[in-house]
Order: structure tokens, then C-alpha cells, then sequence
């Protein structure tokens, strides 16, 4: 009897301390998140796409790093997202380059970028655009009917969606709108498996592949010096890097989804695409 007795309270014990024991590390305070100042280059990278991944000026980027838009970085190099300038970066902000190269095949080193091209400039009506920022309009529900398509491919465009030179990139639903302080830094178009993505205004292709994360496969499009414009989510891309295009050319086709992520940055910042879709 005695011995049972003892047994029970030595149990009793050991089930008292457990209860004592610190709590388990899921719920422990979460430390701060640390802020990324520096971007080890991969295979494939360009400095508009670390650009896009930061949310910064591809020129700011280059002159941070103390180089110009044509300079060439490799795979394992370290660049620097410290807007900081120095006087001599500042000074690499005021020349803005001239020429075009072709970036490499993906699989070769170095990693090439982009020299800005004189004759990227687009069209008045999108330049126009640009001296003043365009007043928040109602927001639309619907992506208007820019494109007559359906899954075999019918090109046929049959009225402008907008006026000052921005054109909706796909015919389709709205289902998710920009809003910055729930990290949607663009608008989600609901349209068909395999439809045709046009660009939204006349540019140069200064990125076209899969290596940013959350994109799938990506297009960007420069306008501007300031304005560039992205389109995600894609099944076939059709164009590639230094590319020229027009207004409303078919730059790639819709995955199995049919939905569409399509992006608007002003001077590397995220703006509402509706206010430039609806101008």
C-alpha cells in the first residue's frame, strides 16, 4: 500500500513540472524582420528584374552600385539596394544610356543588361500621359472588350479601351484590385485558358522569363524612363528581351487559368493600373 501511495505522488510530481516547462518555440516572440540592403545576382537575373523585385528605379539600382544601365553583372555578385547615392552615382543618373544589347542566352555567364535606347521612346499619346498624374477615376468591374479572341486565337482588335495610349492588356473580369497596404501591387484580369496578352502601350521588352518568384512566367515592357509595365501568369511568352513593340501586339498566351497579373510601376513604385487603364 505504501509503495502505491509513494508511486502516486512521484507521478503527481512529474506531471506538476511539465506543466512548469517554458512554451514551445512556435510560441515564442517572432524577432523583427531584417531589412534586405544587398541582392546576390542569379542566372538570368537583369537589373530591371532586381528592380521589379525590390520596387525600385532600375537607374537608381545602377547608380547605387556605382554603374549605368549598360554594365554587365555576373551570377554571385553582390549589388548593393541602398538608394543612398553617392555624388558620383548621382552624377551617372543625369546620363541615361543609348544603345540596346541583347541579353545572353539564360544558361551563359556573364549575365548581360539592359543600355536604354533612343528610340524606346513611346508614342505622344503615352508621354502626354506623363506631366501630370492622372486623377483617380470610378473604378470599372470589367475589363471593357478591347479584343475580339477566343481560344483559336482571333486577333482582331476592335475599339480602344482607353484614351491617352493605355489599352487593357486582355479582354476579361476584374476579380482582385490594387491595393498597396494588402500587398497587391497590381490588378488579377479573369479571362480564358490561352488567351492573348497584348501590351498595354507602345515599348521595349526589357524582360521576358520565369526567375522572379510569384510571377510564373513574366514580360515586362519599358514606356518611359519612369513607367514600366508587367504582365504575369503567362503559359508562352512571345517575345523577348530588347524587343520593340506596339500598342496592343500579342505578347504571350494565358496558362490554364486564364487569369492574368498585370502590373503598373512609376518610377519604381506601384501604382493603380485603373488610373491609367481608364484615362
Amino acid at each position: 500500500m505504501l509503495i502505491r501511495l509513494a508511486f502516486f505522488w512521484f507521478l503527481t510530481g512529474i506531471l506538476l513540472g511539465c506543466t512548469q516547462q517554458p512554451a514551445a518555440v512556435s510560441s515564442l516572440e517572432v524577432p523583427a524582420h531584417k531589412k534586405i540592403d544587398t541582392h546576390q545576382v542569379l542566372t538570368g537575373d537583369t537589373l530591371y528584374s532586381i528592380a521589379w523585385r525590390y520596387d525600385l528605379n532600375v537607374r537608381r539600382l545602377a547608380a547605387a552600385n556605382g554603374m549605368t544601365q549598360s554594365a554587365t553583372i555576373y551570377p554571385a555578385q553582390i549589388l548593393t539596394l541602398d538608394m543612398r547615392l553617392s555624388e558620383s552615382s548621382k552624377a551617372t543618373l543625369k546620363s541615361p544610356s543609348k544603345t540596346v544589347l541583347p541579353r545572353k542566352d539564360m544558361s551563359s555567364t556573364p549575365v548581360s543588361t539592359r543600355i536604354e535606347s533612343s528610340s524606346s521612346t513611346p508614342k505622344k499619346s503615352v508621354s502626354a500621359l506623363l506631366k501630370s498624374e492622372p486623377k483617380r477615376p470610378k473604378l470599372p468591374l470589367t475589363a471593357p472588350a478591347t479584343i475580339l479572341s477566343n481560344q483559336r486565337g482571333a486577333q482582331k482588335v476592335v475599339k480602344s479601351a482607353s484614351v491617352g495610349g493605355w489599352q487593357w492588356p486582355v479582354r476579361g473580369r476584374v476579380i482582385e484590385r490594387f491595393n498597396l497596404p494588402k500587398l497587391r501591387k497590381g490588378i488579377k484580369i479573369k479571362s480564358v485558358s490561352g488567351a492573348a496578352v497584348r501590351s498595354s502601350a507602345p515599348g521595349e521588352i526589357v524582360y521576358a522569363g520565369n526567375g522572379l518568384r510569384d510571377y510564373g512566367k513574366l514580360v515586362i515592357i519599358k514606356h518611359s524612363e519612369i513607367l514600366l509595365s508587367a504582365y504575369a501568369h503567362n503559359d508562352q511568352l512571345l517575345v523577348s528581351e530588347g524587343q520593340r513593340v506596339e500598342g496592343m501586339q500579342i505578347i504571350s498566351k494565358l496558362g490554364s487559368s486564364g487569369t492574368l497579373h498585370f502590373e503598373i510601376r512609376k518610377d519604381g513604385s506601384p501604382v493603380d493600373p485603373h488610373v491609367y487603364l481608364t484615362k
